[in-house]
């Protein structure tokens, strides 16, 4: 029988056995040594390590170095899978290895139960007020079984002082459960599970997901955030799940996963046009040497492919969840006009989703405009104009003008993407929220609908080392702004070929410390 992952805001709070047991199983890890594959930090290492950053944090003692297997030189080190098509499967794999070692570890122990399985931090929960706080076991060291619990770790600053918070909007599945694909085009959607890429341990291709973008990295950031008063552009002031070199190391990055593994199902379920990818260069992995191989339980090695984790009840995974129904009831992904069209004439409800999110071919994208220069973050909002191409934004605007609305056919209008191109920046933690479109000099706060959406910058330092073999060409960011452009097409009252964009930081960016190198603008037509 599958074991059953569970919503840790469904266990008893703070020690559900679930909890205690997760921590116990995390401390027998954590004594064993860094060489032996089975241990806490050879798995928190294979998602990613950097010799000097651990040093610091006092993951490595003087004396001690990184293993020197050629298998954890060659293959085992920074194998994590981001900003690309891999991100789910290969993350499932690790996901499923590492609970089957704590599994193993935990069974071990006198009174240990057979069908311990990871539970998932569902930050979108309605078993609680606030599901997005971290729960308690994690959040104070102090636990049951005396000394120092094992799930709670000191560089996790959170907003700064240790305290996490996390926005209702820092969680937002809409963008990525509504797509209805899961592969995505450069510019243009994303898509569910990110642009077609091969073996990317690092951002040099910047390529992920709606899911990876929101919530995984905004989690990220807002978790691990960056110590209060320090630098945040300097790593030392960083917390672990700010950056993928030590995400691992935390133990709620797990639960945090589970939980992402968790929004694949539910997008998976939630229609029948969701489909995963079925061509043999996903199905079947990155080609030449780079092949997904991870530790199990008997401290051997085991190689796997996405196709291995389609189904989550197969052998070697073995697992359900406790919840995977729709969060919005069947809707799928309309323009604002189209909702507003789908709702005032009769019989049209409940068709337009099926019709919209089963387009086949792969979609035109074209450059409607851009900015003409750098942009640079700062600790206050900053804003840039994007100079639209008129002829080119007839099409979105005329994309817009329905004639006709039947119950069998949609005509879907165009999709809208602001790409934020090139981010480079030394700050993992930083987080930014961005609105496009707003009257000069009016309160963000007061106008939601221009809220594009929230960028998490998780992984860009590793994006900005020059040394990486992209030269540092930092990552990029895409935001769906389709109802907000046709909002103030409709209200007539926007330029339209002036098109305003800010940026409000919602976590310390420090100074000059985020630099976008051009903001522009795609229209996607179907």
């Amino acid at each position: 029988m599958a074991r059953i992952r569970r919503n840790v805001w469904s266990l008893a709070q703070p020690w559900d056995p679930v909890l205690l047991w997760y921590a116990r199983g995390v401390q027998v890890l954590k004594t064993r040594p860094f060489a032996d594959v089975t241990s806490w930090r050879y798995l928190a290492a294979i998602h990613g390590v950097e010799e000097q950053i651990w040093r610091e944090f006092g993951w490595l003692k003087p004396a001690e170095h990184l293993p020197q297997t050629p298998e954890f030189k060659k293959q085992d080190q920074g194998q994590c899978q981001h900003h690309g098509w891999y991100f789910v499967p290969w993350h499932r794999g690790y996901l499923a290895a590492f609970e089957a070692i704590v599994r193993a570890a935990i069974e071990k122990l006198p009174g240990a139960p057979k069908d311990w399985a990871l539970p998932y931090w569902d930050y979108n929960s309605k078993a609680v007020a606030n599901p997005r706080l971290l729960p308690e076991a994690f959040a104070k060291n102090v636990w049951p079984d005396g000394g120092d619990n094992p799930l709670f770790d000191k560089r996790r600053y959170g907003r700064g002082d240790g305290v996490v918070v996390i926005r209702p909007e820092d969680v937002d599945t809409k963008t990525a459960l509504t797509d209805g694909q899961f592969e995505g085009v450069t510019n243009g959607s994303p898509g569910f599970g990110g642009v077609r890429t091969p073996f990317q341990h690092d951002a040099d291709r910047d390529h992920e997901g709606w899911l990876e973008q929101v919530p995984h990295d905004v989690v990220h950031g807002r978790v691990g955030g960056s110590q209060a008063g320090q630098d945040p552009n300097d790593w030392r002031s960083a917390g672990l799940m700010s950056m993928p070199e030590t995400a691992g190391l935390d133990p709620i990055f797990w639960l945090h996963h589970a939980n992402i593994d968790r929004l694949w199902e539910v997008w998976r379920k939630r229609d029948a046009s969701h489909k995963n990818p079925v061509l043999s260069s996903w199905l079947n992995g990155p080609a030449g040497r780079h092949k997904f191989i991870l530790p199990q339980p008997n401290g051997t090695r085991k190689q796997f492919a996405p196709k291995d984790m389609l189904d989550t009840t197969a052998p070697g995974l073995n697992y359900v969840y406790e919840d995977i129904s729709d969060p919005f009831a069947g809707q799928q992904r309309l323009s604002a006009r189209l909702r507003t069209l789908s709702m005032a004439i009769p019989g049209a409800q409940g068709v337009a989703g099926p019709e919209v999110s089963s387009v086949a071919k792969k979609p035109t994208v074209e450059l409607l405009g851009a900015n003409a220069k750098a942009v640079m973050l700062s600790n206050a909002p900053t804003s840039t104009t994007i100079k639209v191409d008129k002829p080119t934004a007839r099409k979105v605007t005329n994309s817009f003008k329905m004639n006709e609305f039947t119950a069998r056919s949609v005509p879907e209008p165009d999709r809208v993407f602001l790409n934020l191109e090139n981010i480079t920046s030394d700050n993992n933690a930083a987080v930014f929220d961005v609105y496009v479109g707003l009257p000069e000099g009016a309160d963000p706060a007061a106008h939601p609908d221009n809220r594009a959406g929230v960028v998490s910058l998780f992984g860009a330092r590793a994006a900005t080392n020059m040394a990486k073999p992209h030269g540092g060409s930092g990552m990029t960011k895409v935001l769906e702004i389709t109802d907000t452009i046709d909002r103030l097409h409709l209200s007539g009252n926007a330029d339209l070929s002036n098109l305003s964009v800010l940026f409000v930081p919602v976590s310390s960016v420090g100074a000059g410390g985020v630099s976008i190198k051009r903001v522009s603008i795609y229209r996607q037509s179907s």
